[in-house]
């Protein structure tokens, strides 16, 4: 039976694999040379995700990548990644701190969704409502709004427990 639905065809010897599986320091690229070595060798599908720990879904997609990249898919990718682009750049951090801090000194305290739309209409840019809070942080500033009060309180109990102390 045929786990991974496709057959398994090298461009490479089992060597080559073994070779990369020796000098390399990254244990994706490890791991990854030594499932193909494995495979290349002639060894069972089987055998082989039990020696190396994949899940049949995760070897699909280790053979796709070798399929399409060589050599070069065994590598993890991810050291190469940037991420995705930032949502204000660092200019717009700055006008958006200034604008907090001078605020603050005037005794004004933002929250998230007052952020939320200084941002759309100063840089025409739509942010979620979590990212103002980060945005906030980054300036040196915590998410401010105060403690909701119960809709039974009784202010002057409340005043009579403050004064026992």
């Amino acid at each position: 039976m045929n786990k991974f639905y496709s057959p398994v065809e090298f461009q490479h010897q089992a060597e080559e694999f073994w070779a990369i599986y020796r000098v390399s320091t990254s244990a994706v690229e490890r791991r990854r040379a030594q499932f193909f070595a494995l495979l290349a060798e002639g060894r069972s599908e089987g055998d082989v995700m039990d020696i190396t720990r994949y899940a049949v879904r995760s070897a699909r997609y280790v053979i796709e990548r070798y399929h399409r990249l060589g050599l070069d898919g065994l590598k993890d990718g991810r050291r190469d990644n940037q991420g995705a682009p930032r949502v204000l750049t660092a200019e717009e951090q700055q006008v958006l701190a200034a604008q907090l801090h001078a605020d603050f000194e005037r005794g004004v305290v933002w929250e998230g969704k007052r952020l939320q739309e200084w941002i759309r209409e100063q840089f025409g840019k739509e942010v979620y409502l979590g990212r103002t809070y980060e945005f906030m942080r980054a300036a040196g500033f915590t998410p401010q709004k105060p403690r909701p009060q119960h809709v039974k309180g009784d202010p002057a109990a409340k005043e009579a427990f403050k004064t026992k102390s």
